[in-house]
């Protein structure tokens, strides 16, 4: 579609116009052939680094997903077409890019804009960054990003829980970046300007737990050389996040739950009450429910902590995320490789990876040492990759058909498969990924990664 001239500005009523000034989150007027109309500064400095003149008379996707097709197109679910459908409000996570190319992921609201006719004229779009690429790091250097729907369904989730300030539980396999996660939702939260003090439930024993926990005082048992703060105390206006949190010993639990409930404790060797405020985000890759079962983690304190739960989808669940994850990997490892071929990413995409986002970084760094430089091979890559005979189990936390993602279709996506699309729609490469099941972006990746196909 032919962008509109700029200079076309559609004359707003002035009161729409001061609206669209004034609203504090990056907004935008759209009309129904995805034009914007009329912007604030702050979207089109984000999206475009220049004055709302450059910005007008362009489409909504041009702009904030840097396509010439719709988001619907691309994968998303479409803000401007519901609204103009339904005539109701529709609200919907985003990845966009700013005027950098930098993603960024944005919670979208969309509200329809009525005409003297009392029908849809226009959809109103604020635009409300849950977390800048910056934010989405696995470790130092390692991006968690992507955008596949059920990575997209997490940060909706994540977004919400931030607002609260009721205990989170969040499960996960081993690898799936649940203190990141748990950081998110500090950042995001009220609490961001306060402390987060994670706790590692593994690291101690029953005995020095406590004192980890809640502090003591000088003498309170032996080696005891100095009065200790707990961090719990550590974390009073902000987030004590408990790792692994099925490995909490059964007589801490009791303890734990009534700080929980109360807010008071006692350092190991005082009688004084203290008091902090502060929230808890726990992490497990255990099935909690199951050791309540088995009578090994109090119903009680489970229930407690179980206000607000999240699970992590799997990276075998997220198999449109893994070309993007591979890309950004071998660009930012110690050694770099300079491209992987085919083969080797049809392996890694289908590979189940029983250690998720931490074993597929560890498999590349493996793979880029290996290749010297050069282009990873499927003979730089394990066996167990290679060959499914060899692939271990993965452990998943419930059944497979009870997670909550939507499968992502990237398996879809044989030489096979994508010739018979692209002949059957004449080479029209977004009819061919509507066929398959995956957005037209993922194809693109796809066939840049096959030449002979393209």
């Amino acid at each position: 579609m032919a962008a509109r001239d700029p200079r076309k500005r559609v004359q707003l009523d002035p009161v729409l116009q001061s609206m669209v000034d004034t609203h504090p989150e990056a907004f935008a007027l759209v009309d129904k052939d995805f034009v914007v109309v009329a912007c604030n500064r702050k979207y089109s400095e984000i999206y475009a680094g220049a004055d709302p003149v450059h910005v007008v008379g362009k489409t909504c996707h041009e702009i904030t997903h840097k396509t010439s097709t719709n988001c619907e197109l691309n994968g998303e679910d479409c803000p401007l077409t519901h609204v103009f459908e339904t005539g109701q409000p529709f609200q919907v996570i985003h990845r966009h890019f700013d005027c950098l190319h930098d993603p960024d992921y944005v919670v979208i609201h969309a509200s329809p804009i009525l005409g003297a006719d009392g029908k849809v004229a226009y959809m109103g779009e604020s635009a409300t960054s849950i977390s800048h690429e910056e934010d989405l790091r696995f470790d130092e250097q390692k991006m968690v990003a992507g955008c596949c729907p059920s990575f997209m369904t997490l940060l909706q989730h994540l977004a919400t829980v931030a607002d609260t300030n009721s205990p989170v539980l969040i499960e996960g396999e081993t690898g799936t970046g649940k203190e990141l996660a748990a950081r998110l939702i500090h950042r995001k939260s009220k609490r961001a300007l306060k402390e987060f003090v994670p706790l590692d439930c593994t690291q101690f024993t029953e005995e020095m737990f406590a004192s980890e926990l809640f502090g003591h005082t000088r003498g309170a048992f032996t080696g005891a050389v100095e009065t200790h703060r707990g961090l719990f105390e550590a974390a009073d206006g902000g987030t004590l996040f408990l790792d692994e949190v099925g490995d909490m010993p059964l007589s801490i639990q009791a303890r734990f739950l009534r700080v929980l409930e109360t807010g008071n404790f006692r350092r190991l060797g005082e009688s004084r009450m203290r008091r902090a405020d502060v929230r808890i985000i726990c992490a497990t890759n255990r099935d909690l429910k199951q050791m309540v079962e088995a009578g090994s983690f109090r119903a009680d304190l489970y229930y407690r902590i179980h206000c607000m739960q999240l699970e992590l989808p799997p990276l075998r669940h997220r198999r449109d995320d893994i070309p993007e994850l591979v890309e950004h990997f071998l660009g930012h490892g110690g050694k770099r490789a300079q491209a992987i071929s085919p083969e080797a990413l049809d392996a890694l995409v289908r590979y189940d990876y029983p250690g998720n986002i931490r074993e597929l970084r560890n498999i590349l760094e493996r793979a880029a040492i290996l290749a010297h430089g050069a282009t990873v091979e499927l003979a730089h890559l394990p066996k167990e990759v290679v060959d499914p005979a060899q692939a271990p189990q993965t452990h998943p936390l419930h059944e497979e058909q009870a997670f909550f993602v939507m499968p992502c279709g990237t398996r879809a996506l044989t030489p096979e498969a994508v010739r018979k699309a692209l002949d059957k729609f004449h080479g029209n490469r977004r009819l061919a990924a509507q066929a398959m099941g995956v957005s037209e972006r993922t194809l693109y990746r796809w066939l840049k990664a096959h030449p002979a196909l393209s």
